[in-house]
């Protein structure tokens, strides 16, 4: 098989056109190096290890467009290329280059996210399905959440004054708020244990 003629095509792209007829995308980062030209014979097993090339190339240069915007867990960061269209087995291959650099790492991503979960108030039920939809693994996100486990008690309290304070100001929305509070995955009991002690602080301070 030969390759008939190479043109300059969208983006970073050549297209090569082959004497089967067949014409594909390669980068042309990856055909300079490899000093692709008409008439030159090509092997089908190195044309698909051109392809791989081109593939691995072009996801991980949008991989690291991704992360210099916002973190990912591996397994969103692989989503979020295959997703875009990229090969699995080159994004595949990406994630574990970049795991390997120490650019991609699943505990301290799931460290960072317990806490930023926190401090916005999530419970440990709702922060732990806010993990997992963030592609980090079950048993490393219990653990994390686990070591990073604060009073959940004070947490709704944190929570109340940011979100509720101004309606609690009518004893009527006690209930109501109580509610919204047990929807946020917080246990009854440490809602009604927060909502008693919101409502004796406040009984004092107006004393």
């Amino acid at each position: 098989m030969k390759i008939c003629e190479i043109k300059p095509a969208k983006l970073h792209f050549n297209e090569v056109y082959l004497s089967n007829g067949e014409k594909v995308l390669l980068d042309k980062d990856v055909c300079a190096e490899n000093s692709l030209m008409s008439d030159m014979e090509i092997d089908p097993d190195f044309l698909e290890e051109l392809r791989f090339k081109s593939d691995y190339v072009r996801a991980k240069s949008r991989a690291l467009w991704y992360l210099d915007r916002m973190d990912y867990s591996e397994k969103a960061l692989y989503e979020k290329l295959v997703q875009k269209g990229f090969d699995k087995k080159a994004s595949s291959a990406v994630v574990a280059k970049l795991v390997e650099l120490g650019l991609l790492n699943d505990r301290r991503y799931a460290e960072h996210l317990a806490v930023k979960l926190a401090e916005q108030g999530n419970s440990k039920r709702a922060a732990l399905q806010k993990m997992l939809s963030k592609g980090v693994a079950y048993d490393l996100a219990k653990e994390v959440l686990s070591e990073t486990e604060t009073d959940e008690v004070s947490r709704i309290l944190t929570l109340i004054e940011k979100k509720y304070s101004a309606k609690l100001q009518d004893p009527d929305n006690f209930q109501k708020v109580y509610a919204a509070l047990v929807r946020r995955g917080f246990s009854y009991g440490d809602v009604k244990t927060a909502l008693k002690k919101y409502k004796e602080d406040l009984e004092f301070s107006e004393e």
